[in-house]
């Protein structure tokens, strides 16, 4: 070969290697600027998601006998920075109106105290509470003094009169409206049913009124239904007009979710409008699901998780039962979860699906060694967690009967798990003795005269343009 044909070669052996090099740069997504800084991890979830989904069981072998398994669903996000949040004004307006009297109440205070431990020292509350007429207890820094005392007027919250949560809302907007508000990102959460009998009633007129406040004054409504007879469109429609979250509570055990929703939309995220969808298998029962709200039909579930935030964790427990499976070893099919987000660091929607399994081996299944112990671990904790806040609500609600009824099979359930593994859930049994004590105390307590709105009382004011009906 000549060395005419030797640089001929080289010269297109050379040009194949920069027009593939080209070619894989041309391939290659644009890194946004805002994420140059930690690249390699954006382009992983450009690739595989921002958040990936895990389940472990306990017990991993199962007998042929009816009994109770666990699967612990977690959901874990990519770490990233997300830089300081900036100082939040934040108004709680809760429906405390007879329609939420009990449990709801109960789930309602029990969310809006964990806001406000949520809330940092720079930040501003004022807690508005909805009947006839609204109750302010104006902004203010959350100075140690002012955290107490807006936890102690919510503490003492019990429910009367009727609900008018235009009024509430207008309130709330006029305190976000203050001068000293301007500079901090302002929130509205409304806790209510929904179930609104004065003042602006409707759906479009309440959505329009969260709206205007988002248009105008740059003001965030969030919304939280309280009860599995919430009116869900209403609460909705106003989080969707208001640029905010739309929660669902039925469960004062998972009411911890709305404060990191409330902190999530300060700072940038990972992922939003994540759900879980469940279907078990055929010779499997779903109980109940533990860790987050959720809407349970038979053996499917749907379960919204909302934002999740850089380096979260989330889980969720599912309580199972298998029955008639049969006695040849093999793997049983517990569940189908499917998990749906849209990655906020892509801007792509994502799925990922997982089925979760035990395996049918009765030699196996009586020992130490059937068990997951760090899924026991977690699964005692949620267990114990889901059965005490059922307590507390009967007990809110005057069952008394089912308060003692409840928190002996919670012992009885705990002694079960921890025959052969006791040490594993030893917080949980904890736990279940600190709560159990708590509330046994709180039942036998005299209840307290009728609230009076002791706080400051709001005169009745000129109907504004957002009430008037279109």
């Amino acid at each position: 070969m000549g060395r005419l044909e030797i640089q001929r070669g080289a010269s297109v052996l050379l040009l194949a290697v920069l027009l593939g090099a080209g070619f894989a740069r041309a391939d290659e997504p644009d890194v946004p600027d805002w994420a140059e800084g930690w690249k390699k991890t954006w382009l992983q979830a450009y690739e595989n998601g921002s958040v990936q989904m895990t389940a472990k069981v306990t017990p991993r072998f199962l007998g042929n006998s009816r009994q109770d398994v666990f699967a612990v669903l977690e959901l874990r996000s990519l770490d990233f920075p997300t830089g300081e949040a900036p100082a939040a004004s934040v108004v709680l307006v809760i429906d405390r109106s007879a329609s939420t009297s009990g449990r709801r109440l109960l789930i309602a205070k029990k969310a809006a105290l964990g806001v406000i431990d949520g809330l940092s020292d720079k930040d501003h509350l004022s807690v508005i509470r909805v009947s006839d007429k609204p109750d302010v207890l104006p902004i203010v820094p959350m100075t140690p003094e002012n955290r107490e005392k807006m936890k102690a007027r919510v503490s003492e919250m019990q429910a009367v009169g009727r609900s008018d949560i235009s009024a509430g809302l207008d309130e709330a907007f006029d305190e976000l409206s203050k001068p000293t508000e301007s500079n901090n990102y302002r929130q509205v959460i409304l806790f209510s049913d929904g179930r609104a009998t004065d003042g602006m009633v409707d759906q479009d007129g309440l959505a329009a009124v969260a709206r205007e406040a988002r248009e105008q004054h740059a003001i965030h409504v969030n919304t939280v239904a309280i009860g599995e007879d919430a009116d869900l469109d209403l609460m909705a429609g106003m989080a969707k007009e208001g640029w905010g979250f739309a929660a669902t509570l039925n469960d004062s055990s998972v009411t911890g979710r709305i404060s990191m929703r409330r902190q999530l939309d300060l700072i940038r995220r990972a992922a939003t409008n994540v759900e879980l969808r469940v279907k078990v298998g055929p010779t499997v029962t779903l109980e109940e699901v533990m860790g987050l709200d959720s809407a349970m039909q038979g053996n499917l579930a749907r379960i919204p998780v909302g934002e999740i935030g850089p380096a979260e964790v989330v889980r969720v427990v599912l309580h199972l039962t298998t029955d008639n499976v049969g006695t040849e070893v093999r793997p049983i099919e517990l569940a189908q979860v499917e998990l749906g987000y849209s990655d906020a660091l892509t801007e792509k929607h994502r799925t990922q699906n997982l089925t979760v399994q035990a395996v049918l081996n009765p030699a196996k299944a009586k020992g130490r060694e059937a068990l997951d112990l760090d899924a026991l671990k977690i699964a005692s904790r949620a267990f114990v967690e889901r059965r005490t806040a059922r307590a507390d609500e009967a007990a809110e609600d005057g069952n008394t009967a089912d308060v003692k009824d409840i928190l002996d099979k919670n012992r009885e359930s705990l002694k079960q798990m921890g025959s052969l593994a006791r040490l594993e859930i030893a917080d949980a049994m904890a736990l279940f003795e600190k709560r159990s004590n708590e509330i046994l105390l709180e039942q036998n307590r005299p209840q307290p005269k009728p609230d009076l709105f002791t706080a400051k009382k709001t005169k009745a004011k000129p109907k504004k343009k957002t009430k008037k009906k279109h």
